[in-house]
């Protein structure tokens, strides 16, 4: 065993693998030589003479792994090709490797050659890497800790760039599997992901944004003070000196501006940027345009996403819209991907890497490290000249880029191989998954009937998936929205998530998503990974009812082991398979009105429109007359040869109609290079002509009934289509949403329409009720229920022409208003709305105890989430806040009116027998306000966000803020004399928390959490909660909202400890006798409650607890809400109850508190009663620290916490310090005594948790030093 060479990108790593002993020198010492991996001679060079021949390396990794074969003693035919060589070999060898014995070493050489030439080979086939992944078994993450150093060498010595395809290998191998493979690598290689991400630059970037202006922001106030300085000290006095320095942060203002007394940057949750949309589509916003004169012109798009998304990208400039701008990697200025991996030449131009923008980073003679975006392939002049005209071009376009991002919110081109994306978007997205998920199979090119062919191209639409994935993690940061759109970057959430899970990723399908049942039989090497890509975004978005439906039924038919639910309410379904939740909603798309009626309403435009039916009509027409409008791609979705053919079945069942209607259809020509679009096309133009050809009128010798045109319409010609229309048709055959029917009615309210079931605006349009069919006088357009049904569909065009005017104008109107209330604003609000996503605990019904429980423990886990986040520095989202206002109301809502009184049924009987609990809840509404607050603070932009929640705080005083403030400082004042402490003890219900009325309710607050874990952190080494609560069951642990690692639990008084999931011990002193005993008491008790008139106790307060060596009853709750008779009545039974069971008393010992009777056993030898104090002990005796050493902070309420004290003053009088929650005079002297009869002043009384928060909460943020002389003002 040796230590493998530096890891040239994390230069202090090293890691030990196993590599032959001969090999103990550096990699990077050793010499290139033709037997060891990854270090073979690369490719022809320019000082060898004669030259290596091409097949080089591949020979060599031939006779490597014959070398390994004949060594290991494994039998094998040595005449076989290299392929067959490695598929027959690679079992043996890997089998050797896991061995772990002599052989080992030799077999994990083998096994890195058959890597390398994987790596090599990863563009041309996927076939060799799976197996040899799946030959590794459960050993990755071993063999990646051994084999990764040598790809990184290599890459960073000799130019390679296995680094790159090693990732990408991965990716495809858990794309195609369904695994997450790639996670082992990370956990192989620390470091590995959060580099690849630019995580710490990242980080260090906001970090430094909230440092400059927190400076900003003091210098300003530093300014603003000494303006004042002169008139305050006049007002002081000589009697009032200011007190700063010592306190944390308590301001008299309600703003909760910090005073000027030494803060440093540390805050209890960092400030983050503000939220962007990172809006991610395959085509690009704008068009880009190269002039003659060499300058490139950037333009404004106007396609449909560009519509749909472009309002909210514009609402924020520092949105982010990643797009391919069809400026690719020219396959003539690459070499072949099978030689990628192999170049140490610099003069040869390499794959693209990329830096954090996305943007490839090219080696170049003529500068150091620039942007590389290509547009054309001009041929280039030899020379310095030539190197010089080029890099002037390609900045020359970086700065139309930048020009456009300082106005606008930013677009970062997505650059990939051109080959890959020819492959990607030319084929296999349009060749394969546009025609299937429109059911049209039919249309499938015929060449994916080859496996070959589609698992290459299958490949290139993961590798620009994987590309698009890349550079959005990287320009992403957690808290941000990424929004992926269509067909084309179907695997882009699956990809993302493997590179970072706290990411929030949307996905909306513009198109149908309606598979046959063949393309998972065919095409399943495509279909499932679709299947499983789209459940692993957040949320995900359809177009219609209709298609959610289809994916759904999918995912039940071949994902059996999927759970599916359905909120009626949020009409949402929520989908979890394989640890990951995805929500499906449907979000019809919709225009942006204002921009139609505009234009719509321009003077010019109403000429045009006139002018147009004066084309067709003439100057005075027959009021009969009817002119049928059609817009379109030339797709074969579209239906347009469809159309055709029931128009002229029109006529031919209508003769009537001759020589008065016209149809004007508009085919715009795309994709004829698709060999299925240009058939297509050329029928539907033949049939346009026969059309023509066959009717004609000898009425009207002008007439034609159809006008085919396949060039578009400027946007101001084509609404003036809309105003001269009579009749809109849109009868796709299958069809996303299909915008042009509400362009049509919004444009022109009093038009008709004849619209297909194919199109998504039919399906919103009856779901709506504008086409309901018990009553056909209501129906407010034309359906055509099947482009196929010849006679129906001309019966529909002929209904539309002789409709009468006034009845289709209120039919059109009707359309219009709906359309009008449903515009693109409220679709691109609606999906990107946190709410309705499966993260957010959305608004219930509380009818029942369980209802109550059910939703306190989720919002438990709501608040886990949130101090993990604000502790690991991740940016807090807003679904958070959203959850716990959502709680909050649902509990409100369900409470008395104008009260925090809840009242539940304990059981689900009818409700006139079910028994009903009453709870006043008003602690865990004001938890919740208190919650919502802090993270309205610490996601704000001030950058003193937290000193200003620390203030907030003082509103749930309950005497006054005056003594909120006070009180904090006299404990900050204590905190910054003890400077840190070695151990922290503290209580936690009514210490750190205020009671609940029932435990099951009393989740610890998230502020509280973060404040908590942040103290442990910075201010304490050795922290522990010591309470009476039991450990699981409804006990500590469940409550708690702290992450595992910042306190111990010491539950039962500290007789039962957890200290991390592999760490728990109990006091084993119990004897089983008296558990038993303690058990036939829990028994009767239980028993006992279930007498009606008792049975509230059950569930009040503390309710019923079995806790390890004691029980607890309750006998009241924190707002003393129970009778007095019905305490006095539960105490005397209980009493009654441990007398029979122990009637001598020498084993149980019943104590009452204000709320509770705490049944304990007592020691046998003492007869004491086990207490925290010899909870501490226990701890103590097990982790073998000394409380004498250092010192000691411990924090209570009551009388079960003073043996906590008891044992620090005896331990180490003079180190130890204490706070107590308390208003009870007879408490404060018991702890004042017991303090000073210790010679120790270091106590002080607060009145309220909240005080000890604040506390705690402004000691994390202020300086700490460890020489500061004690006592010192």
């Amino acid at each position: 065993m040796v230590s493998t060479p530096e890891n040239k990108e994390n230069a202090s790593a090293t890691v030990p693998i196993q590599i032959p002993t001969e090999s103990e020198a550096s990699i990077s010492d050793t010499p290139l030589s033709p037997e060891k991996p990854f270090r073979r001679t690369r490719r022809e060079s320019r000082v060898v003479s004669p030259p290596v021949p091409a097949d080089f390396a591949a020979d060599n990794i031939r006779v490597s792994i014959v070398k390994t074969l004949t060594t290991l003693g494994a039998e094998f035919d040595d005449s076989l090709e290299l392929t067959q060589l490695i598929e027959t070999g690679l079992t043996t060898i890997a089998a050797y490797w896991r061995r772990r014995d002599s052989n080992s070493e030799i077999a994990f050489q083998g096994l890195l050659s058959i890597l390398e030439y994987c790596l090599q080979h990863c563009y041309d086939s996927h076939e060799f890497f799976e197996k040899f992944v799946n030959a590794l078994g459960y050993n990755t993450v071993q063999f990646w800790r051994a084999a990764v150093p040598y790809i990184f060498d290599s890459d960073m010595s000799y130019g390679t760039k296995f680094r790159d395809s090693l990732l990408f290998s991965l990716t495809l191998y858990d794309v195609n599997t369904g695994k997450n493979r790639l996670r082992e690598l990370y956990a192989a290689v620390p470091g590995l992901r959060k580099s690849l991400l630019g995580v710490h630059a990242k980080r260090f970037s906001e970090q430094f944004h909230h440092l400059q202006r927190r400076r900003s922001i003091k210098s300003l106030r530093n300014s603003e003070e000494s303006l004042a300085e002169s008139s305050s000290d006049e007002e002081e006095g000589t009697n009032g000196r200011r007190r700063t320095g010592r306190s944390g942060s308590v301001d008299s203002k309600s703003s909760g501006s910090p005073e000027e007394d030494g803060f440093n940057p540390r805050s209890l949750a960092n400030t983050h940027f503000q939220q962007r949309v990172i809006n991610v589509s395959n085509a690009p916003p704008v068009s880009l345009k190269r002039e003659r004169s060499g300058e490139w012109e950037i333009k404004q798009g106007s396609g449909g996403l560009v519509s749909c998304v472009d309002p909210i990208m514009s609402a924020n400039d520092q949105n982010i819209w990643l797009a391919n701008l069809g400026i690719n990697m020219q396959q003539k200025k690459v070499r072949s991907h099978s030689n990628l991996l192999n170049v140490p030449d610099d003069n040869v131009t390499l794959a693209p890497t990329t830096n954090t923008l996305g943007l490839p980073l090219i080696r170049q003679n003529g500068a150091e490290v620039l942007f590389h975006v290509i547009a054309d392939d001009d041929d280039e002049d030899d020379g310095a000249n030539a190197d010089v005209h080029k890099i002037r071009e390609e900045m020359s376009l970086l700065g139309v880029l930048n020009n456009y991002n300082k106005g606008s919110y930013k677009l970062n081109p997505v650059v990939v191989q051109e080959q890959d994306y020819n492959v990607y978007y030319g084929g296999i997205s349009n060749g394969l998954l546009w025609p299937a998920l429109h059911n049209l199979p039919e249309y499938i090119v015929g060449d994916y009937d080859d496996p070959k062919i589609l698992n290459e191209h299958w490949c290139s639409y993961v590798r620009v998936n994987y590309q698009f994935a890349l550079d959005a993690v990287r320009n992403s940061r957690p808290q941000d929205f990424i929004w992926i759109h269509d067909y084309h970057l179907m695997l882009t959430g699956m990809i993302m998530q493997s590179l970072d899970q706290n990411l929030e990723i949307g996905f909306f399908l513009h198109i149908p998503f309606l598979p046959p049942d063949t393309f998972f039989t065919k095409y399943r090497l495509c279909a499932f990974p679709i299947l499983r890509g789209l459940l692993r975004f957040t949320k995900v978005g359809f177009q219609t009812h209709r298609d959610r439906a289809m994916f759904v039924e999918l995912v039940e038919k071949h994902f059996p082991s999927a759970k599916i639910s359905y909120e009626k309410k949020m009409d949402i379904h929520t989908i979890t398979f394989q640890g990951w939740t995805c929500s499906l909603g449907v979000f019809p798309v919709s225009i942006k009105n204002e921009d139609f009626l505009k234009i719509a309403k321009d003077p010019v435009t109403i000429a045009k429109a006139a002018d147009i039916r004066k084309k067709y009509f003439g100057d005075n027409p027959d009021p009969e007359k009817r002119l049928f409008f059609s817009v379109e791609r030339f797709d074969y979705t579209k239906g347009i040869r469809e159309k055709l053919v029931a128009y002229r079945r029109y006529f031919e069942r209508h003769p009537d109609r001759i020589g008065k209607d016209v149809l004007f259809q508009v085919a715009v020509t795309n994709r004829r290079s698709v060999d299925t679009y240009r058939i297509y096309q050329d029928e539907c133009i033949e049939l346009a002509e026969e059309i023509n050809k066959q009717f004609q009128s000898a009425e009207y010798p002008d007439w034609k009934p159809l006008v085919f045109q396949t060039d578009g319409l400027q946007r101001s010609d084509l609404i003036a289509h809309y105003l001269a229309m009579d009749i809109g048709v849109v009868t796709p055959k299958k069809d996303g949403m299909n915008l042009v029917a509400k362009e049509m009615l919004v444009c022109n309210p009093s038009v008709g329409l004849v619209l297909s079931t194919g199109a998504g605006s039919e399906i919103q349009f009856t779901m709506a009720g504008l086409h309901p069919d018990e009553t056909p006088n209501e129906c407010t357009y034309h359906r055509v229920s099947d482009v196929y049904d010849v006679d129906s569909y001309a019966d529909a065009f002929y209904n539309a022409a002789i409709e009468p005017e006034d009845e289709r104008a209120r039919h059109g109107h009707r359309l219009n208003e709906f359309i009008m209330a449903n515009d693109i604003e409220r679709w691109s609000v609606a999906f990107l709305d946190p709410g309705w996503s499966h993260l957010v605990i959305h608004q219930m019904d509380v009818r029942s105890l369980d209802d109550f429980y059910t939703l306190m423990m989720r919002t438990r886990d709501v608040r886990r989430q949130i101090v993990e986040r604000a502790l690991k520095g991740v940016p807090i989202q807003p679904h958070f806040g959203i959850s716990l206002n959502n709680a909050k109301e649902s509990l409100l809502q369900a409470c008395e009116a104008n009260t925090t009184i809840l009242r539940v049924k304990t059981s689900t009987i009818t409700e006139g027998e079910a028994t009903l609990a009453k709870f006043d809840i008003k602690t865990e509404i004001d938890e919740f306000e208190k919650d919502l607050n802090f993270i309205k603070y610490v996601t704000s932009d001030d950058v003193y966000n937290v000193e200003q929640f620390i203030n907030s705080l003082q509103e749930y005083h309950p005497e006054s803020r005056d003594k909120y403030r006070e009180e904090v400082i006299a404990l900050g004042d204590m905190f910054t004399d003890a400077d840190h402490f070695n151990f922290f003890f503290t209580d936690r219900d009514g210490t750190l928390k205020l009671y609940s009325c029932s435990y099951p309710a009393s989740v610890q607050p998230a502020y509280s959490g973060v404040i908590q874990a942040q103290f442990a952190r910075r201010c304490a080494q050795t922290c522990a909660i010591v309470t009476t609560a039991p450990m699981m069951q409804i006990g500590v642990l469940d409550v708690s909202t702290i992450p595992e690692g910042y306190y111990f639990f010491g539950a039962s008084a500290g007789r039962e400890w957890f200290i991390d999931p592999s760490t728990k011990f109990k006091d084993q002193s119990i004897p089983e006798a008296d558990l038993e005993l303690l058990d036939r008491v829990f028994l009767a008790i239980s028993l006992l409650l279930e007498d009606p008139n008792l049975k509230h106790f059950a569930w009040v307060g503390s309710g019923l607890q079995k806790h390890y060596g004691h029980l607890t009853v309750a006998k009241q709750d924190a707002n003393q809400s129970i009778k007095k008779t019905q305490s006095d009545e539960i105490v005397s039974k209980v009493h009654k109850i441990v007398k029979e069971i122990d009637p001598t008393g020498q084993t149980l010992s019943l104590k009452e508190t204000e709320t509770d009777m705490k049944i304990y056993l007592r020691e046998r030898e003492t007869g004491d009663i086990f207490d925290k104090g010899q909870g501490i002990l226990l701890l103590v005796d097990h982790i073998k620290c000394d409380l004498k050493v250092g010192t000691i902070l411990v924090c209570g309420d009551s009388e079960t916490d003073l043996p906590m004290l008891r044992v620090c003053l005896d331990a180490n009088a003079e180190g130890t310090y204490t706070v107590w929650v308390t208003r009870n005079d007879e408490l404060k002297e018991t702890v004042r005594s017991l303090c000073e009869a210790h010679n120790n002043k270091n106590y002080v009384f607060v009145s309220c948790p909240e005080v000890l928060l604040g506390g705690m909460a402004a000691a994390t943020i202020r300086e700490t030093s460890t020489s500061r002389p004690r006592n010192a003002e």
